[in-house]
């Protein structure tokens, strides 16, 4: 599909794609270090195992957004930018934005609370693993929801 053909439709859904792909990574790694942290040995190796199978799994899927979206330089295009400058993403990215960083401050209370009770090891690293991964997934599928 050339530049010329895509409609804002088309673009839509590219861009959607694209922001499925990052939210299914950002959980498959948060999920995936939570388990280094967390898990006995055995598990643990299973976790690093998933996380070398992590750059696979990304060119699968962006080969996927690539080949629907036709062009490398589709991220560049007048249209493209016309439709992440459009008045409902920006109202989209502010509300998941907004969705994200309260997700972020609950977790940190919530996740800080639960690691200091059960005693957990490595604590730092976990409320640091728990908290990123909760606030930018709730910050992307926020935006998903809110966006056209």
């Amino acid at each position: 599909m050339t530049q010329e053909k895509m409609n804002s439709d088309v673009l839509v859904r590219i861009s959607h794609m694209s922001l499925w792909i990052l939210l299914a990574t950002i959980l498959y790694v948060g999920s995936a270090m939570l388990v280094l942290l967390l898990g006995d040995p055995e598990t643990a190796a299973r976790g690093r195992l998933a996380l070398v199978m992590l750059p696979v799994f990304n060119a699968i899927a962006f080969g996927a957004l690539l080949s629907k979206s036709g062009k490398a330089k589709c991220a560049r295009s007048p249209q493209m930018r016309a439709v992440m400058n459009d008045e409902l993403r920006q109202m989209a990215l502010s509300k998941g934005y907004r969705n994200g960083f309260f997700a972020t401050l609950v977790t940190t209370v919530v996740a800080s609370l639960i690691v200091a009770l059960s005693g957990v090891e490595k604590a730092p690293a976990v409320i640091m693993v728990l908290v990123i991964t909760v606030g930018v997934s709730t910050m992307l599928a926020s935006v998903l929801y809110h966006d056209r």
